[in-house]
């Protein structure tokens, strides 16, 4: 078995700090996808909604994730997934920012970030539950990797908003906040 890391994180109630934005806000629902591609410029395109679709690594993340002790605490940093060799992430295209908004057996919500650029990227979320509004931690999504975000609770709404794009370091773990 090898190591396959994707970025697992789960959810507290901290805010990525603000910064200049290069994709538009995207406001998510249960069962809703949005893709953003971004041209040579670094100009985001329009957003493209659609209907958001499992792939067999978000089904084995969804797993491991569910399985998981709620935390007390924001985590500090997102931790890796360990998967078989057979079972890879689907590659991400370069260019293109897609998240989708899963429920996992209508009791928990996953959001799942995948990242084509060539650095990481930090963004903020404030979801909706039980109609109140607030903030919500989120980890550095890494470049060519699907970053999970899980909640113990389902989610009416989830906005996502100040992305932006940073260096980061081959092999540092990203953090959360």
């Amino acid at each position: 078995m090898s190591r396959w890391h994707a970025i697992l994180a789960v959810i507290g109630l901290v805010a990525v700090p603000a910064s200049a934005q290069t994709i538009p806000p995207i406001s998510l629902v249960p069962g809703e996808a949005v893709t953003v591609r971004i041209d040579d410029g670094g100009r985001a395109g329009a957003p493209e909604r659609g209907r958001a679709e499992w792939s067999r690594f978000d089904a084995y993340a969804a797993r491991q994730l569910a399985g998981l002790p709620t935390p007390d605490a924001p985590v500090p940093e997102g931790m890796p997934i360990d998967a078989p060799e057979n079972l890879r992430p689907d590659p991400i295209p370069e260019g293109e920012v897609r998240v989708r908004l899963l429920t996992i057996a209508d009791r928990h919500a996953l959001l799942v970030v995948e990242n084509g650029q060539g650095r990481a990227m930090a963004y903020r979320a404030r979801m909706t539950v039980n109609g109140q509004t607030r903030h919500t931690d989120v980890c550095v999504v890494l470049p060519g990797l699907p970053s999970y975000e899980h909640w113990p609770h389902l989610i009416e709404r989830l906005e996502l908003s100040d992305f932006r794009f940073i260096p980061w370091p081959p092999g540092r773990r990203p953090t959360c906040a």
